[in-house]
């Protein structure tokens, strides 16, 4: 775990808080189009996260569940998160040093681009596979 501060294009939103080392990549075509082709990738928080600049942020309810969070000034993408839960991940590209990450976790890789290679040392999860876990997720919350 590191604290990390990090920020969008322009400052307007600011972020400071502890995050793990290890980054997620999610290949699904939402992410695809958001990111502009890529994967979306992401650093979980650990701990408090600190955020300055709510004013600008401007968000995208993408899904039923999904929140997609930018700057409304630049339009930088912030961070992916459940609707009405904290934030658990943010784009690590906010962060002005991107030394000691790690990319450890694939998501939706039936998806992945025909173009981009597969990362060798980072677990790999289907769609079907991701939506599993997604619906356990859910119905914990609901029971």
């Amino acid at each position: 775990m590191t604290q990390r501060d990090g920020k969008c294009l322009c400052g307007a939103v600011r972020v400071s808080g502890t995050f793990e080392d290890t980054l997620t990549a999610c290949h699904c075509t939402m992410c695809q189009t958001w990111t502009g082709g890529g994967p979306l990738y992401a650093v979980r928080v650990t701990g408090s996260l600190e955020i300055t600049g709510e004013d600008a942020m401007q968000s995208h309810h993408a899904s039923a569940w999904g929140e997609r969070v930018f700057c409304g000034t630049c339009g930088t993408n912030l961070w992916w998160k459940m609707q009405g839960k904290s934030v658990a991940f943010v784009a690590p590209g906010l962060f002005a040093g991107q030394d000691g990450l790690t990319l450890t976790e694939e998501i939706f890789v039936d998806h992945r681009a025909a173009w981009m290679a597969k990362a060798q040392d980072a677990s790999q999860s289907t769609e079907a596979e991701e939506m599993a876990k997604f619906a356990a997720y859910m119905k914990g919350q609901n029971s």
